[in-house]
């Protein structure tokens, strides 16, 4: 297979990546209260709900340490919406809008960098894609595992795992294929993920379960 390569370079945006993992954390700590857990349970969910992506990719790259325990200010976000998760527990209502809106937004952002990070590791086509969807969805998947509940990332929904996977494709169509600029690549495909995501939100689109066959 021939080796994939990238025109430039996307750049995370660090205040938003540090906002989504405040409010991830938050929302993960908000579940880890409705599930009756104690102060570490609340902690421990806050964190992977937050990095788990994150640190299933590093750990899968095996490229050094996980990104997010080199840098503080990540830890320093879930520990803050842990202790906001306990204390301002009620705040979750009036902040669903604001986390949904930002959670449309990095699901592509994530998609993007995950995959980006594979091919600048030499990674094939495939491999950059299952990184990719990897870092977007972690987080989620390993939360509901933990909580022991039924993962709605597989199940009929506001196509949450199909955009990540948009968003992806999109960004290996123009990024590697037409060679565009990886830094537009990514714009364009956090655009694409963000309008699938909201759309679906907005009128209610949503995946259809497969019906058994006899």
């Amino acid at each position: 297979m021939d080796e994939v390569k990238l025109q430039g370079h996307y750049q995370l945006p660090i205040l938003f990546d540090l906002l989504a993992t405040f409010l991830f954390a938050f929302s993960g700590s908000v579940k880890a209260i409705e599930k009756n857990y104690d102060f570490i349970g609340v902690f421990v969910l806050a964190m992977v709900t937050s990095t788990g992506g994150s640190l299933i990719r590093d750990i899968l790259l095996q490229n050094g340490p996980p990104a997010v325990l080199l840098d503080y200010r990540y830890i320093l976000m879930v520990l803050l919406a842990g202790l906001a998760g306990i204390y301002f527990y009620n705040l979750n209502n009036k902040m669903e809008s604001t986390i949904k809106t930002v959670d449309a937004i990095s699901l592509g952002m994530y998609a993007v960098f995950g995959t980006q990070k594979a091919i600048a590791l030499e990674l094939g086509i495939f491999a950059a894609f299952i990184i990719g969807f990897i870092n977007a969805i972690g987080g989620g998947l390993i939360r509901d595992v933990l909580t022991k509940e039924e993962s709605k990332l597989f199940k009929p929904g506001h196509l949450y795992s199909v955009a990540s996977i948009a968003a992806i494709i999109t960004f290996l169509i123009l990024g590697a294929g037409f060679k565009l600029n990886a830094q537009i690549a990514a714009l364009f495909a956090i655009g694409v993920s963000f309008i699938l995501r909201f759309s679906a939100l907005k009128f209610n689109w949503m995946t259809k379960a497969i019906k058994k066959r006899m």
